[in-house]
């Protein structure tokens, strides 16, 4: 889990304006065609003394002006003040501009534009009903108020939402000084677990008897995280009881990953016993009430609407400027077309994303973008097929404090197609992703990013994955810091999930991150001349396409397989584009291969973790690398918290290799007219990484690698604690295991503690098993032999040679012996020693790892802070006389 230490507020700017900054927008200097104003009306002509009142008006006199407009674009200035949308403004064709005359939608000079979704509560007042008070906290029964909505003929209904259940509009969200405030939850921060789960349709709260004064509540919802961190859903729950804090689900709503009680983090929401804190509410659909304790006194009071502002349907070369689009229970705009503009905006208070657009050359710059439910912005366009460029591009956009509804796979700004452009954005504090681009050619570059995946684990700040067809998109030169995430796993900074390929990640700069660079057995990647301060890992890369995604590798109906036949990645076309695509059905897929990691600075953490066995296939040389040394690397800061210079130890070893400064001083937002609003402020949390909690130690006084005697005996007594994950975090309900020999065979008992949620399969990785690796430390023999066992009593024992699996059938002499009980599962293995290549009174390197699903742990002797089968990191067997 993020750990936050320090909140540092800083602002953007080296010297703060002396005057409100105003947006000075593209078109400023053309003189408007039309004028709207609050106080006009859509009958009069749009002259500035008599304007036009609404959107909608100004669209329809557009088109009057179009056929006499040859040389200069069509400019309609709102004056400073409120529109109010009920139900977006439809954009058509007939409505677009062109090359040479694009119809532009501004804010005037200085002026406060508001296009709202919302209209304005009733007053508050003191709450009346007897019954109403009876379920509020004693304590705050003075400080609720209520709020009449009938005149709000439609307050919408929650709907479920989060991961494999969708997006769908908000329902009716209260806003109060433009800020969003909180549907009543209990906790009112972080998550409670459960304790026990019954059935798909029961389980039971860590709530200390809290869910008793829920019972009475007319439509109580949960928010749950049931079992991967990146998986979420919000759903309604049927009631509570008859056990203590029992929650009673509705079975037939999915969960996609199932409910495993150890995983769960949850709270409860849409509880008007629990309106109880500054900024809490709660709306009685039926009779039209709101309840609410107000953060303080006089704020705007607003409940959104509509469920978008503007819509284009194959609208081009529209332009809008300086508008604040705001609370809308959708998104606030969605732009199909080409050549489309949003400049100067700010888009805040969406109940689903903030807005998106579809076609080619659409740009979306100096924004600010805030409070929505569902991600940013994103731009779809360019073909893949023919590799046709979209040429999108998002530009110095400030995105932050996103996703507050939809909490994963909703990012801050996403692309999709080919060949569009992500640049100079700083986006922070994201529950998830930060930033994705789906598809080819793209290019993401300066961007600063920090604070993202901080509620999320096994998940990216830049994310995409499982296709090999994804290829020629570039990632260089951003600035990635205090990054986290949650979990045993944590979060990876820019992570090529499940064999994603051909990326380049060059001249990035990383600070304070978790797992920088985390490569999940994909090929043809290269990671070049970037610079790793004070991460934990810098680099990541692993074989999962040989071991538990082989079965998904092989699959011809399986999504790797799948998306390449969707490609014609065999055509001339992309043969010439990506050579290594062509033939990649018969080049071993799922080996990661062509993976290139040069000429990268890395300082303090661990440089890199990379799976020995397919080492041989990679390029990695001329790295400079002080894993002991975090102060090698020295970033100097201003007061905004922006990079002004690096400094390094030695500068000549970085000539030595070939290594280019990195331009940092690019990196992230710049001061430019067009921007909504500078300076800018925002807060940087400090995170606290793996390698911070460990007490310093250098190499020579890192204890000696431990030794257990295993004696001759017939009952195994040699005690090997198993206790730790791979990455060395404490294992709850740790594993044991026992060793003795008889002169001629190794005998190994296990038991291990079984959670109900169990998987009683046979394959590594995705059951419960156990994994024995051995290699003999004297003499020749550097093979590692494996063997892998199953609650079933099946096992597989392969060799690893250069690190490398090959098949062994002669480890089958081997045996297992396994049996399974309500609360744990043991084993007994006896190995022949002749097999593992030792005799009695060798001594062997030797790591027993018990896979445990339910927490996604391989607890082991000693953390190899990678694959378990590396027993040479470990420790030691001697097998006593």
């Amino acid at each position: 889990m993020m750990k936050i230490t320090t909140g540092i507020i800083l602002t953007l700017a080296v010297v703060v304006a002396a005057k409100p900054w105003k947006p000075l927008m593209p078109s400023i200097a053309q003189y408007p065609d039309l004028f709207v104003a609050p106080n006009g009306s859509d009958d009069n002509p749009g002259t500035p003394g008599r304007p036009l009142a609404t959107l909608e008006g100004a669209r329809k006199k557009v088109r009057e002006l179009k056929a006499a407009k040859e040389d200069a674009g069509i400019v309609v200035e709102f004056a400073a003040g409120t529109y109010r949308f009920t139900e977006p403004v439809v954009f058509t064709q007939e409505d677009s501009g062109t090359a040479i005359v694009p119809v532009t939608y501004r804010a005037a000079y200085g002026a406060e534009v508001r296009w709202t979704g919302s209209q304005v509560a009733g007053a508050l007042k003191p709450v009346q009903d007897a019954s109403v008070k009876a379920v509020l906290l004693p304590e705050v029964v003075d400080r609720v108020m209520e709020s009449d909505l009938s005149s709000i003929s439609d307050l919408g209904t929650l709907r479920p939402y989060g991961f494999g259940t969708g997006r769908p509009a908000a329902e009716a969200e209260l806003f109060y000084d433009d800020q969003p405030m909180q549907l009543a939850r209990w906790p009112k921060t972080d998550f409670i677990g459960v304790s026990e789960k019954i059935d798909m349709g029961n389980f039971v709260l860590k709530a200390d008897g809290r869910t008793q004064r829920w019972k009475g509540e007319r439509d109580p919802w949960i928010f749950a995280y049931y079992h991967h961190d990146w998986a979420e859903i919000g759903e309604p729950v049927l009631g509570f009881g008859p056990k203590t804090d029992q929650v009673r689900r509705n079975p037939n709503q999915k969960a996609v990953y199932g409910i495993t009680p150890e995983r769960v983090r949850a709270y409860m929401f849409n509880l008007l016993s629990e309106v109880s804190e500054p900024g809490d509410y709660y709306i009685d659909r039926t009779a039209k009430k709101l309840y609410f304790i107000p953060p303080k006194k006089g704020g705007s009071l607003e409940v959104s609407v509509a469920e978008m502002l503007v819509r284009g349907k194959n609208a081009s070369f529209l332009h809008f400027e300086g508008i604040i689009f705001e609370n809308v229970r959708g998104s606030a705009f969605s732009l199909v077309g080409n050549h489309n503009h949003v400049v100067s905006c700010v888009i805040r208070n969406t109940g689903t994303i903030g807005g998106t657009f579809n076609g080619s050359e659409n740009l979306l710059y100096g924004c600010d973008i805030y409070d929505t439910g569902a991600g940013g912005v994103s731009l779809y366009g360019g073909d893949r097929k023919t590799l046709t460029n979209g040429n999108n591009n998002a530009e110095n956009n400030h995105v932050h404090h996103y996703s507050r509804r939809n909490r994963t796979y909703t990012t801050g700004l996403r692309t999709d197609g080919c060949g569009n452009r992500l640049a100079h954005n700083l986006i922070h504090h994201g529950p998830h992703m930060a930033i994705a681009s789906g598809g080819n050619e793209h290019v993401v570059e300066f961007n600063e990013i920090h604070n993202a995946v901080y509620e999320s684990g096994d998940a990216g700040a830049f994310y995409v994955g499982r296709d090999w067809t994804q290829r020629g998109n570039k990632v260089n030169f951003n600035y990635w810091h205090n990054i986290m995430g949650s979990s045993s796993y944590g979060g990876m900074t820019i992570y090529l999930d499940d064999q994603h390929s051909g990326y380049e990640i060059y001249g990035n700069l990383f600070e304070a991150c978790n797992s920088s660079v985390f490569i999940g057995g994909g090929c043809d990647n290269v990671v070049d001349n970037n610079v790793f301060v004070d991460c934990w890992k810098s680099g990541h890369l692993d074989n999962r396409g040989m071991g538990w995604q082989k079965k998904a590798t092989d699959d011809k109906d399986g999504e790797l397989r799948r998306y390449l036949r969707n490609m014609p990645y065999q055509s001339e076309l992309w043969a010439k584009r990506y050579p290594t695509l062509v033939n990649i059905l018969d080049d071993d897929p799922g080996v990661p291969k062509r993976n290139v990691f040069v000429r990268n600075v890395s300082a303090g953490g661990r440089w890199y973790d990379i799976n020995n066995s397919i080492l041989q296939y990679q390029t990695v040389k001329d790295n400079v690398v002080f894993d002991d040394e975090p102060d090698w690397i020295k970033l100097k800061k201003d007061s905004t918290g922006k990079v002004i210079d690096i400094r390094y130890k030695d500068q000549a070893k970085l000539e030595e290799v070939g290594f280019k400064q990195i331009p940092f001083e690019k990196m992230g937002l710049y001061k430019d007219p067009r921007r909504a609003s500078w300076p800018i402020q925002r807060t940087i949390d400090k995170v606290v990484l793996p390698h911070h909690r460990q007490p310093k130690v250098t190499k020579a006084k890192l204890s000696p690698l431990p030794t257990i005697k295993v004696p001759k005996a017939k009952k195994p007594s040699a005690v090997m604690d198993l206790s730790v994950n791979y990455n060395g975090e404490k294992a709850e309900d740790p594993p044991r295991a026992k060793l003795a020999h008889d002169g001629k065979n190794l005998i190994i008992d296990i038991e291990s503690f079984l959670p109900k949620a169990r998987k009683l399969g046979e394959g590594w990785a995705g059951n419960e098993a156990v994994e024995l690796a051995f290699m003999a430390s004297d003499g020749a023999n550097s093979d590692i032999y494996v063997f892998r066992g199953f609650t079933t009593g099946k096992f597989e024992g392969f060799k690893l040679i250069s690190r490398r699996r090959a098949e062994a059938p002669v480890l089958q002499q081997a045996k297992l012996e396994a049996k399974v009980s309500e609360k744990s599962w043991s084993c007994r293995w006896i190995i022949p020693l002749e097999l593992i290549g030792v005799t009695v009174g060798d001594r062997l390197w030797a790591n027993i790892t018990v896979r445990r699903t339910a927490t996604n742990q391989f607890i082991m002797w000693r953390p190899t802070n990678g694959d378990s089968t590396n027993c040479d990191r470990v420790g030691f067997l001697e097998l006593t006389k």
